[in-house]
């Protein structure tokens, strides 16, 4: 979409909004794996008001009016309870009929308002914002404990069930659809050799002897909205995988991406490890907000969980390599390949880590 289709567009998507202005400017926000994201600046009463839009990716989500669907029934169910934190979720503007969504030309749009003096962090800038930033999904957690699951969509079916995951990996290596098999058997090998434990949490949870909880499940830590300033967190943001999960997989998704040495798709390895200070900066956070409320098999489990969903998305760039690059947004030929190298060297570390990590969640746990 060019400069001028976007423009056309937006002044398409705004008209479905009780927004009285005109657009001043349109600027694409190049950030995300998945959706495509906006700036409009729309001139109100003589004021520049920015809005953000965001065309939702229907080859990820077939159902987007479920996805929606769960977001308004998230804020509805906060709305109800009176929760007055100082860290939200992303609310979305109700369109002139009512839903929280438009479709627009077979596209399915949404509109939020843009968060002034906010930023959100690809690398971790200190650890006292980690720490707030292990505060906001902690209690993003917590804040949504009463919510009936039966209430949201499972909009991504096994979304985190690893093994299925893991099952997915090794049938698109045996089809080898894109004709990359061959540059990935080292990659196999590791896959191979865990995907035993890539299956705990997910047999535990059959056992009966994990929780469900309502989980965002893609608690990466730039979709946390911060304020640029003080660094105190403000929203929570791209909901879009909203549904009942396992607090372990949030925790450790969190982990994977925040308390990583390097960038989620460093190409030189070697600066790739868990970053322990991190690690202890994050969890003391997260469990200030939701400690109390995780059984003892979650909290024995929390380090594991982050072995195990850092070993899962490494499988799912490399599926999507192996598959074409069908998924995953990707910036150059390579791309999905380099993230799974990445995510496998972090998984590696993580593992001779795992005695360290136990030791440091305990060490946050109230008596």
């Amino acid at each position: 979409m060019n400069s001028l289709e976007a423009f056309e567009m937006m002044r398409r998507v705004i008209s479905r909004y009780p927004i009285k202005g005109e657009i001043a400017a349109v600027n694409l926000i190049p950030t995300g794996h998945i959706n495509d994201t906006f700036c409009v600046a729309v001139i109100e009463n003589d004021a520049a008001n920015k809005y953000i839009a965001q065309r939702i990716n229907t080859y990820v989500f077939k159902k987007p009016d479920q996805v929606m669907k769960n977001i308004q029934t998230v804020a509805q169910y906060l709305d109800k309870r009176g929760i007055k934190e100082k860290c939200d979720i992303r609310r979305y503007i109700n369109a002139l009929d009512g839903n929280n969504y438009v479709v627009e030309d077979g596209c399915f749009w949404r509109l939020c308002r843009y968060v002034e003096n906010s930023v959100s962090y690809d690398t971790v800038e200190n650890e006292k914002v980690l720490t707030n930033a292990g505060y906001a999904f902690g209690r993003f957690q917590a804040m949504l404990a009463g919510l009936p699951m039966d209430s949201l969509y499972e909009t991504i079916p096994d979304f985190h069930n690893t093994r299925v995951r893991m099952d997915n990996l090794f049938r698109s290596y045996e089809k080898n659809e894109a004709g990359r098999a061959g540059e990935v058997a080292g990659e196999m090998e590791f896959f191979a050799a865990n995907r035993a434990l890539c299956s705990r949490l997910v047999e535990m949870l059959e056992a009966g002897e994990l929780p469900l909880r309502v989980t965002h499940n893609d608690t990466k830590y730039n979709n946390i909205l911060m304020d640029r300033t003080t660094g105190e967190p403000l929203c929570v943001i791209d909901l879009d995988t909203i549904m009942p999960g396992l607090s372990l997989y949030d925790f450790g998704d969190a982990i994977r991406f925040a308390a990583n040495t390097a960038a989620e798709d460093e190409t030189d390895l070697d600066k790739v490890s868990l970053n322990m200070d991190y690690f202890k900066a994050f969890t003391k956070g997260f469990l200030a907000a939701c400690g109390d409320s995780l059984t003892k098999n979650e909290l024995d489990n929390l380090a594991l969980g982050a072995f195990v969903i850092t070993a899962e998305i490494a499988s799912r760039f490399l599926a999507d390599y192996l598959d074409g690059d069908k998924y995953f947004h990707i910036h150059r030929p390579k791309h999905n390949l380099e993230r799974a190298r990445c995510q496998i060297r972090l998984a590696q570390d993580m593992l001779s880590k795992l005695d360290k990590m136990r030791e440091a969640v305990y060490s946050f746990v109230k008596n």
